[in-house]
């Protein structure tokens, strides 16, 4: 449990880039989304297949044949116009699970897009304050440089006033050259972060150059694992589009079983005609009856039972996924809040360190070494404290989704 040494921590955005920005530019960015977005579309054009695929069809039929005339010997052609409308019974059986199938199809794409959303926000947040945390380290180096440049010329001063050996002007410009090379590097990585996030995003990196507090502090309320994984279970999308495949290939089944019914196939209408050399004109009924003799039909209901034991295994497989990546993620959460506290504490002794040692150079109870050795352990806990606030941030932000919420 942490006891409010974190509730003052501010995290710092970018100024023209808010988090929920940058997750909203990043989806819409994003070529996984897009597939996503796509495969709806397929799914929902199949559904709308599946409802309009039954129906009574309309049928028009003409039939010519010779027959025998009122005399002997005598051939005459009977002429036959049927125009009505025709069902065939066995698609009818298989309408409704076809059409439920091709429902929890949709489903299932429909939820594998917000899993392609969640995928690509949890992504970005990561790419987010990461290049949030290589600011933090570059503003935190350029003012070790500028210390290190203080310190070279005060040793310097003292130097040609006789109060310190050379060795003193020597060691400061050592810290200055060392402080040069971390800022340099600092940029660098400054750099490389702000050009990742700005492709993820599709914007001009420029856009991520300014940063600034975004005025919320972190919270200090890391869940219980157990009931962020039972959460997760009723929320994420993974775990509805293996449920809605389950479904999906149950229906499938079932439309597979009808496929072994016999097909009975009726169609009525008006016939008009002559029939004996005599003009006819009536209602007609035709029904034909076709029952499948071959194997095919059993081995497709084997294969959709197949199919179904596939889909309920992934369906066990994405909950066991879930209940690790989501239990790790709290557990982080804890993790990082402990490692901030730490990093506080670490990072106000070091403070109160450095500003000892400097009023202990000057007075002449310490040396240069001592400040030396000062500042760098102040620099090591700063850096570990940028860590430790950005990796918390991410962290949280990070479980939010893992758990299925949103926030963009």
């Amino acid at each position: 449990m942490i006891h409010g040494l974190i509730l003052g921590v501010v995290i710092e955005g970018f100024a023209k880039v808010t988090l929920p920005d940058a997750e909203r530019a990043a989806i819409a960015h994003s070529p996984d989304v897009a597939a996503a977005s796509a495969k709806v579309d397929e799914a929902r054009a199949l559904f709308d297949a599946a409802r309009a695929s039954y129906g009574p069809a309309l049928i028009a039929n003409y039939a010519e044949a010779p027959q025998g005339g009122n005399a002997p010997g005598e051939t005459i052609a009977q002429r036959l116009t049927t125009v009505g409308a025709q069902v065939t019974l066995g698609d009818l059986l298989a309408y409704a699970p076809a059409v439920s199938q091709a429902n929890a199809v949709l489903r299932g794409a429909q939820f594998d897009l917000a899993n392609a959303r969640r995928a690509e926000r949890i992504a970005v947040i990561g790419e987010y304050y990461g290049a949030l945390a290589a600011h933090a380290r570059l503003a935190a180096r350029t003012s070790a440089l500028a210390a290190a440049r203080s310190d070279e010329r005060a040793a310097t001063l003292r130097f040609h006033a006789g109060d310190v050996p050379k060795l003193d002007v020597v060691r400061a410009e050592v810290a200055v050259s060392q402080a040069q090379a971390a800022r340099a590097l600092a940029r660098a990585d400054v750099q490389n972060a702000d050009e990742a996030l700005a492709t993820e995003l599709g914007i001009d990196v420029a856009e991520l150059q300014q940063v600034a507090a975004s005025g919320s502090s972190l919270p200090t309320n890391a869940p219980d694992p157990a009931h962020a994984v039972r959460a997760a279970l009723a929320a994420r999308p993974e775990i509805a589009s293996a449920k809605a495949n389950v479904a999906a290939e149950e229906h499938a089944v079932a439309v597979a079983q009808r496929g072994g019914l016999p097909l009975l196939t009726l169609s009525a209408g008006m016939t008009s005609g002559v029939d004996t050399g005599i003009a006819v004109h009536g209602p007609s009924v035709n029904a034909s009856l076709a029952l499948p003799i071959g194997g095919a039909a059993h081995d497709r209901v084997l294969a959709e039972r197949a199919r179904l034991a596939q889909a309920q295994a992934l369906l066990a497989k994405a909950e066991r996924a879930v209940r690790v990546e989501v239990g790790s993620a709290a557990r982080s959460v804890a993790a990082q809040e402990s490692a901030l506290v730490a990093a506080e504490r670490a990072l106000r002794e070091a403070k109160a360190e450095v500003n000892a040692t400097q009023i202990g150079y000057r007075s002449g109870a310490s040396s240069s070494l001592d400040v030396e050795t000062a500042r760098a352990t102040y620099a090591q806990a700063l850096g570990a404290d940028i860590t430790a606030r950005y990796g918390l941030a991410q962290a949280q932000a990070t479980l939010q989704l893992e758990i299925g919420e949103s926030h963009a």
